[in-house]
């Protein structure tokens, strides 16, 4: 007689055996002679199956693979590189298998399972003052090469001094700055306002405080004139020469700026001596109107006028009784240099 068993689905034959548990044959189908009334069974195991695991570029395998039992249920786990991330488990035909990781996998066969990765993208942050544009922020590919670039000058008065972390460390004073990203990353450009030395001089007569060294841009400058006895101020001189006439006041002030004069005399007369601009009996005035400085009784003077800041906006001689002058409203400082002496005054331009 010759019987047959047919194995479950995971699972493999084994032999058969009597009905006292006393094994008979491994043989499936397997053949035998009857003699009398007989039991026999057939015994099956669970299949053993390989679960090969890989892993693609820029990660490991943590855990998992091996020989398993059909059925089982096998943890496998894998492991990005830094600036990875697990993406999926894919099969030996490139299908996705899970995108978990670990990933719980039911063992039904011999099995082979890759793990793939891939780069973090990461942010970069530019932070800057003082309207100081700002190019290559956005966001990176780990390993990626950033190129961060600022204006070298900001706001006027400051200028480009190096880059920072959050924590304030120095990153690097070179601009335009390149890095290689290693993950999300804030960076501050820094600026510094320039400084200037003021220096202030006097002739005899007296003395001038005001200088120093190192003020900041945009800061208020104070400069006072004081006489001997015997002695009174005149008035203050700029330029490189020291020899344009700027203002009769004491105290002065003015704000630092890029176009601000830095060099300043003070000028004093003794007492009972002075100067005139004009021959006694003759009036001399200067008054803005229509576009234009009208002059009075000035004609052959040299006539410079300022800014407030001390800007230089025209300077002349004077030949005519009108000068086009289209300036804009504001507070102008009128220095007359002719006949006998010096001028200084103020007039005002309106709208």
């Amino acid at each position: 007689m010759e019987i047959e068993a047919v194995a479950h689905t995971g699972y493999h034959f084994l032999r058969w055996t009597d009905a006292a548990g006393d094994r008979l044959s491994g043989d499936n189908p397997y053949r035998f002679t009857v003699k009398s009334d007989t039991a026999m069974q057939a015994l099956f195991a669970l299949n053993d199956y390989l679960v090969s695991l890989s892993a693609a570029e820029n990660g490991t395998i943590k855990s998992g693979g091996g020989i398993h039992p059909y059925n089982t249920v096998e943890k496998i786990e894998a492991a990005a590189h830094t600036g990875y991330h697990f993406v999926e488990w894919t099969d030996a035909s490139g299908s996705t298998v899970s995108t978990d990781n670990p990933c719980r996998l039911v063992v039904k066969g011999d099995t082979a399972v890759q793990a793939h990765f891939a780069a973090n993208s990461y942010q970069v942050e530019l932070i800057v003052e003082h309207n100081g544009v700002t190019s290559g922020g956005g966001e990176y590919v780990y390993g990626t090469a950033a190129t961060l670039k600022a204006n070298f000058i900001a706001d006027k008065g400051y200028y480009f001094v190096k880059w920072t972390n959050a924590r304030g460390d120095s990153l690097s004073t070179a601009n335009p700055y390149t890095f290689v990203v290693k993950g999300d990353t804030a960076v501050y450009a820094q600026y510094a306002s320039y400084k200037y030395v003021v220096n202030v001089t006097a002739t005899a007569g007296g003395h001038a405080t005001g200088s120093r060294q190192l003020y900041d841009h945009g800061e208020q400058v104070t400069l006072t004139a004081v006489a001997d006895k015997g002695y009174h101020f005149t008035e203050w001189t700029v330029g490189d020469s020291l020899d344009i006439p700027f203002s009769t006041e004491s105290p002065f002030s003015f704000i630092l700026s890029d176009t601000a004069f830095v060099d300043y005399k003070a000028h004093f007369e003794a007492d009972g001596t002075g100067n005139e601009v004009l021959p006694a009996g003759e009036e001399a005035r200067a008054y803005h109107a229509d576009g234009a400085l009208h002059l009075v009784n000035l004609e052959g003077s040299l006539i410079s006028v300022h800014a407030i800041d001390g800007r230089l906006l025209l300077q002349f001689k004077a030949n005519d009784t009108e000068y086009p002058a289209p300036l804009p409203a504001g507070v102008y400082i009128l220095n007359v240099a002719g006949g006998k002496g010096k001028q200084v005054t103020k007039f005002v331009v309106r709208k």
